[in-house]
């Protein structure tokens, strides 16, 4: 079975070896490339992508794909449409994308694209300990990633709507279940109930 692994960028990550990371077919997003620079990127969120610019078109990887805003501006990249309101899994995510509040979601919908039938979810932890209201823009540096410098002083980002995140998780799952594709959560500590739970040592 064509197997990939989905890298999350929750606090768990940074206790896997990267020479775990480094046995199957990557997809990464968002600042993993403090870690780790996967195979497959993806950046969808224009409200913080921009101060990373930089670092984004540097990076090393099979391929890219950014939202509509900024594919321009990273050489070689593939735009990212997120249309809101399409909310449901998309089979041709290199036209249309929903991003289900969570890039792990968009992860999903290309790695079926790009003929994947399992993928492994790691890093995902599915909890963020933010306070406040769901959604809303919080700035500064916080805990809820695998490093204390995920984000700079200055970088304001959206809180997690896990509600959200979940119902799309859901889609992801129905859409490979129906053509007897997986997703295996091979997260140690993960709050998402959603998927089959492995042991990522066994992978």
């Amino acid at each position: 079975m064509k197997t990939c692994l989905i890298i999350g960028n929750g606090p768990s990550l940074a206790g896997i070896p990267n020479e775990f990371l480094g046995k199957y077919p990557t997809f990464g997003s968002n600042r993993v490339y403090l870690k780790y620079t996967p195979d497959y990127y993806a950046f969808c969120d224009p409200l913080w992508l921009g101060r990373y610019l930089d670092d984004i078109i540097a990076l090393k990887c099979k391929e890219k794909f950014i939202h509509w805003r900024f594919a321009t501006k990273v050489p070689g990249s593939k735009p990212l449409f997120n249309l809101g309101y399409r909310k449901e899994f998309s089979f041709e995510p290199l036209t249309w994308i929903h991003d289900g509040n969570t890039v792990t979601f968009v992860h999903l919908q290309l790695a079926y694209h790009y003929g994947f039938e399992r993928a492994l979810l790691i890093g995902v932890d599915h909890h963020y300990g933010y306070e406040g209201q769901p959604a809303t823009q919080q700035t500064g540096k916080e805990d809820a990633h695998f490093t204390p410098d995920y984000y700079d002083d200055d970088v304001t980002y959206w809180k997690p709507d896990l509600t959200k995140t979940t119902r799309a998780y859901k889609m992801a799952k129905k859409a490979y279940k129906s053509v007897g594709r997986e997703i295996i959560n091979i997260t140690p500590g993960t709050h998402l109930d959603v998927f089959e739970k492995g042991d990522w040592h066994d992978w």
